[in-house]
């Protein structure tokens, strides 16, 4: 193997060029630190202090949560059993300054517990506030829409129904099942029983639906002129008309 040639022995002019080179070097770097050393140990400490504020912000935001979560849940319970009276002042104050959803949540409960007591008024305006508020979330605004919808169906006119309720009647929407069938009974009294079909026959064919869902789209969609074996039904007798 051959051998490597050996590297030539550093000269003393070598050495002290390194030596000039590196304290140049320690040189700028001191007059760096002193420059700018302050600035940077108040950088670290404000970027420490932000994260010590964020990490106490979201454990605060945590703990608010889980209280008002308890405070909903047992409120809702007060309401089943007939103790409106200590539920609804919490919801009230849960409305004003609940964290996050939980106020839009405390004013869908409030809402319900209008409905449940007859007050459709109050009950379709709290959940039409609800479905406008744009600082909630988009599935508690979708909830308090279908809501609104269902409770003021039979003033509503056909086409207001289907524009409020088109975006969510369509399959893999959480509010498919509700929102599909208003939809297209909505379409049926427009007098436009063809634009009901398609929703109906969706509504068959998703098995993810209830099954009253399920049933009561399967008879409207017969009623309207679809034929049972498009819905995986059986067929009906010759002669035999729907109901």
């Amino acid at each position: 193997m051959a051998n490597t040639p050996a590297k030539p022995p550093a000269t003393p002019d070598d050495a002290f060029l390194r030596e000039v080179d590196d304290e140049y070097r320690r040189s700028q770097l001191a007059g760096l630190w002193q420059r700018f050393g302050k600035l940077i140990i108040a950088a670290v400490v404000l970027a420490l202090a932000a994260l010590a504020g964020w990490l106490w912000w979201q454990d605060s935001q945590a703990k608010a949560a889980g209280a008002a979560g308890e405070a909903l849940t047992r409120a809702m319970e007060q309401l089943e059993v007939g103790e409106g009276a200590k539920a609804r002042p919490v919801l009230e104050a849960m409305t004003r300054d609940g964290p996050g959803a939980y106020s839009g949540l405390a004013r869908l409960v409030l809402a319900n517990d209008a409905m449940a007591g007859g007050d459709k008024v109050k009950a379709r305006g709290l959940y039409e506030a609800v479905a406008r508020d744009t600082s909630l979330p988009q599935p508690i605004r979708d909830a308090a829409t279908v809501k609104a919808v269902r409770v003021g169906f039979d003033q509503m006119k056909p086409a207001d129904v289907v524009t409020r309720l088109k975006p969510l009647a369509v399959p893999g929407n959480g509010w498919f099942g509700v929102a599909g069938e208003l939809v297209a009974i909505a379409h049926i009294r427009d007098g436009k029983p063809e634009q009901a079909k398609p929703i109906l026959i969706a509504m068959v064919k998703e098995e993810t639906m209830s099954p009253s869902l399920r049933g009561r789209a399967a008879q409207l969609a017969v009623a309207v002129g679809v034929d049972p074996a498009a819905l995986g039904l059986p067929a009906r007798p010759a002669g035999e008309t729907a109901q």
